[in-house]
């Protein structure tokens, strides 16, 4: 029997970024800055070893892109 992970196991910086998205989409200017401070906070805070683990980061980049989408609607 295959098992799969609960979506509530996600990292939390996966989180953030789905978050991030529901902000920009709603065009929650505020919160998106609090979303991109919180996800600089966790991704800064991993330790070395954990970050190298990380194969895929299209998502960090997927982040700062639609925060710059965001800031560019002004």
């Amino acid at each position: 029997m295959l098992e799969t992970r609960p979506r509530h196991s996600r990292r939390l910086s996966d989180k953030i970024v789905m978050a991030l998205k529901q902000a920009v989409t709603e065009d929650k200017r505020d919160v998106a800055e609090h979303l991109m401070r919180a996800l600089e906070a966790d991704l800064s805070s991993m330790d070395e070893e954990t970050a190298f683990k990380r194969q895929d980061t299209s998502y960090v980049e997927e982040a700062y892109a639609l925060h710059n989408e965001l800031k560019a609607r002004d």
